[in-house]
């Protein structure tokens, strides 16, 4: 028997991860394993960083390969995937796995519109997600979430109240604008906004979470530098439209994480508005505000581009209606979220990854 375990951790050996670049056993993923010699069967849990993982199938094709070249064309390997338990956050937020921001250097990008379709897309690839809207001067995820009306419930917890984040498409939501009225303006000078967004924070009872998504308020000031250096968040994203001027605001935004004093690894940049495309047309792009910005931008600085957004109509339509278009099955739109997902999945694993390796 030992020389059948031998032989399967020797075969598990020769699955590599393509993100962490390390095989499945040395990394820890392998859990559980047990084999029935005489059935010709290996069972194991596969430990994952997330649930919303979209490399399973490979895992699993790759560990029947293996198995069966190892020791007969009749083993087969029954995989269950498990993701890793606990939070990262520390005492602060001990039950969020990755706190995630999502920023850029200015506005009229559509940075609230790609953290809500990204958190959306997210839950529904298997991952539970929250979203916190601490754009604290202009907060729009409760239009974009169907939420306008909504006010969060009060739980007392530990001898406190606590803010109860409100469910919608999958995602627990929370926003300034759940509590202060719409048409209110919020004229708070830069320690009073940054001491309510952390009091947002950490005085609402999450859920366990594997991310959380902070949408940040436009350009590179005193929530920004709160939210990085008090919470240390496993990574930013950078949200930009292809023109000169919003890639060189959102270079900044990058600079600004990569600071001595702030030091948040960059997980991604979305392009957002990449081109418009219209149905009637299917086979052109229309690129109206340029083209490729966020890629070179990518490239220039050595982070990975996780991909572009086109400029629809049914966004803008189905935004002030509360719906989502990455909902919607089958479009171009929840495509693009869709693969948007799965690469900062795995961007973030390569990136904590690294960072516990250092």
């Amino acid at each position: 028997m030992q020389g059948v375990e031998e032989k399967i951790y020797a075969a598990l050996r020769g699955v590599i991860d393509p993100d962490l670049r390390q095989n499945i056993v040395d990394a820890g993923m392998v859990k559980g394993l047990a084999w029935n010699a005489e059935k010709q069967e290996v069972s194991l849990v596969l430990q994952l960083t997330t649930p919303a993982c979209p490399l399973k199938g490979y895992f699993e094709a790759q560990i029947n390969k293996t198995l069966q070249e190892a020791l007969g064309p009749q083993w087969q390997a029954a995989v269950q995937f498990a993701a890793s338990t606990g939070g990262v956050q520390g005492a602060s937020l001990p039950q969020v796995k990755h706190l995630l921001l999502v920023g850029s250097g200015k506005g009229g990008v559509g940075k609230s519109t790609i953290a809500t379709n990204l958190a959306i897309a997210l839950a529904r690839a298997g991952a539970a997600v929250g979203l916190l809207d601490a754009d604290i001067y202009g907060p729009s995820v409760p239009i974009l979430m169907g939420l306008s009306q909504a006010k969060p419930a009060v739980r007392e917890k530990e001898g406190r109240p606590w803010l109860v984040p409100i469910p919608k498409y999958g995602v627990h939501v929370m926003s300034l604008g759940f509590l202060v009225p719409a048409e209110q303006a919020t004229p708070w000078r830069g320690p009073m906004a940054s001491n309510t967004l952390r009091q947002l924070l950490t005085e609402t009872d999450w859920p366990a979470l594997d991310y959380l998504i902070v949408d940040l308020p436009p350009g590179t000031g005193d929530i920004q530098l709160t939210l990085a250096q008090q919470f240390r968040p496993q990574g930013a994203l950078i949200v930009t439209t292809p023109q000169k001027v919003a890639v060189a605001d959102a270079e900044k935004a990058l600079t600004m994480f990569r600071m001595p004093l702030v030091q948040v690894p960059i997980v991604g940049i979305i392009e957002n508005m990449a081109y418009f495309w219209t149905p009637e047309l299917p086979e052109r792009k229309f690129y109206l505000f340029g083209q490729g910005g966020g890629r070179m931008l990518a490239e220039k600085y050595g982070v990975p581009f996780l991909g572009e957004v086109p400029l629809l109509e049914e966004v803008v339509q189905r935004s002030d209606k509360g719906f989502p278009p990455t909902l919607e099955e089958g479009t171009p739109m929840a495509e693009a979220f869709q693969q948007i997902a799965a690469e900062l999945v795995r961007s973030v694993a390569r990136t904590v990854f690294a960072t516990a390796s250092v």
